[in-house]
């Protein structure tokens, strides 16, 4: 199993000395990759925890020249609100300048007040997450990229550099929702939820094996750990609350297990505590 650790680049650590800090030791404890996460304007009202936040793939780009081996992600870009062709370009930029370490973790978005904020509409987001995420592939990938959608087309373009990455850098799709299962399967690489339970993970594992053709899509969970002690309830914008990972050694072992035999093969995690878990628990999941 491989293991990425979420930098906090929002809320008190996001500084650039905590992001370098946590980043840096992340790389030399061992784990895979490091993770940030995106908001660009919140509104009053919602500043805890994104009301301060470090633009995720700005603080990607400043990492990946401090690091030289841990794979770069992003938990997850709210790509329905952005330019879907600078996108391609500042990923495809990441990717060359870091030697092809980038991982794109994209998702539709749930909150409304920055939509509006930001002048795209909310309601058509999935329909626009779809026909952006055919830009990317387009735009990596075609020797002669041409598009004709109902939000973006162009044709007679350069694009260049392309990702150092054959294909680009993975796709990995956020969200738990029954549209985010099926877009998981059909375009993209992996799944990547937040904070689901063991039940419902292992449901969305096998509604994208139904769904994928054949197609092998990487299962993989962000979610916050302790060992050592119980984290405290954290409920989601929806209302649901989320799943954590704490208490013992052991506990956090068996529960990882228990993910990992529903179709769990990257965890992504918030760490109090990195030396403790590169120490104690990562050996007993190799």
């Amino acid at each position: 199993m491989q293991v990425g650790v979420s930098v906090p680049n929002f809320s008190r650590l996001g500084t650039r000395e905590a992001v370098v800090e946590i980043a840096q030791q992340a790389e030399a404890l061992g784990y895979d990759s490091i993770w940030t996460t995106d908001h660009v304007m919140v509104q009053k009202g919602q500043e805890i925890p994104y009301g301060h936040i470090l633009e995720a793939l700005t603080t990607l780009s400043y990492l990946a020249a401090l690091t030289q081996r841990v794979r770069l992600g992003t938990s997850v870009i709210v790509f329905p609100q952005r330019n879907p062709v600078l996108v391609a370009k500042e990923a495809a930029t990441l990717d060359q300048l870091s030697g092809g370490r980038l991982i794109l973790g994209l998702g539709a978005g749930w909150n409304e007040r920055e939509f509006a904020s930001l002048g795209v509409d909310f309601h058509d987001r999935g329909r626009r997450l779809d026909e952006y995420i055919g830009v990317l592939r387009e735009l990596w990938t075609a020797s002669e990229p041409r598009f004709e959608g109902r939000y973006v087309a162009f044709s007679d373009i350069l694009f260049s550099p392309r990702p150092m990455q054959p294909n680009g850098p993975p796709i990995w799709l956020g969200g738990g929702s029954p549209a985010a299962l099926r877009r998981a399967a059909r375009l993209c690489d992996a799944w990547h939820p937040v904070g689901i339970g063991v039940a419902r993970f292992a449901d969305g594992m096998r509604r994208i094996a139904e769904l994928a053709n054949g197609r092998q899509v990487v299962g993989s969970l962000r979610i916050n750990t302790a060992i050592g002690r119980t984290l405290p309830e954290v409920w989601t914008a929806s209302g649901q609350v989320q799943e954590t990972l704490s208490g013992s050694v052991d506990e956090v072992v068996a529960r990882i297990k228990e993910y990992q035999a529903a179709g769990l093969s990257y965890l992504v995690t918030y760490l109090s505590d990195m030396r403790r878990f590169a120490a104690e628990v990562r050996p007993a999941l190799l």
